[in-house]
């Protein structure tokens, strides 16, 4: 076979390679099936399959808060942290009744003031101081309105806080604000046990 003829056998073998494996991006949007006239590609299937998984928390976390907090509904990695963080600076994890020596009308571990809610639907003193109750409480009514009465934000889009102090901390000056809300919010993010971060299984 002469050089001209191998050249040309080689050429074809190359674009026969190209025309059976396609790339990988041509091949996870190329059509594998026909659902209702809909085409069914790799891409769709994967984003289908990621949203039928569900965040668990990982067996190796033995944080006593951390499993609260996960069961009272904060379930996603920035989401747990965050509260995790929240209620630390506010309690270091304790539930605080009215013999702590910090007591400023505040209960529990999230420390939600007596005097503003007491009237609530959903407010017991009992309440206010089981630690999954109160979780539950502030993942139902307040994490859908921002996490302000902290000086904290969330957004579910992002999985992430941001500083909101708006009117609840405006009087205390940027000083004050940072040293007792968002100094203290750090230190507990910092320290979180991330063997606790929730996976998707």
């Amino acid at each position: 076979m002469t050089t001209k003829n191998r050249i040309g056998v080689l050429a074809i073998a190359i674009s026969l390679v190209a025309m059976i494996s396609p790339s990988m991006a041509y091949a996870k949007s190329a059509p594998l099936a026909e659902i209702a006239g809909i085409p069914v590609t790799a891409d769709t299937q994967e984003r289908a399959a990621n949203k039928e998984k569900v965040w668990t928390l990982p067996s190796k976390c033995n944080d006593k808060q951390a499993k609260i907090l996960f069961k009272a509904g904060f379930n996603r990695p920035g989401l747990l942290r965050g509260a995790w963080a929240i209620t630390w600076r506010e309690s270091k994890h304790q539930s605080l009744t009215e013999n702590s020596p910090w007591y400023s009308g505040a209960l529990g571990t999230w420390q939600i003031q007596t005097s503003a809610w007491s009237g609530r639907s959903w407010w017991s003193r009992a309440a206010m101081l089981d630690k999954y109750q109160q979780s539950v409480i502030v993942r139902k009514y307040f994490l859908k309105n921002g996490m302000h009465n902290w000086g904290y934000g969330y957004s579910q889009k992002k999985d992430t806080w941001y500083v909101d102090a708006g009117m609840y901390y405006s009087l205390w000056g940027s000083g004050l604000t940072y040293s007792w809300v968002i100094a203290p919010f750090n230190t507990g993010w910092g320290l979180f046990p991330k063997k606790c971060t929730p996976e998707k299984v």
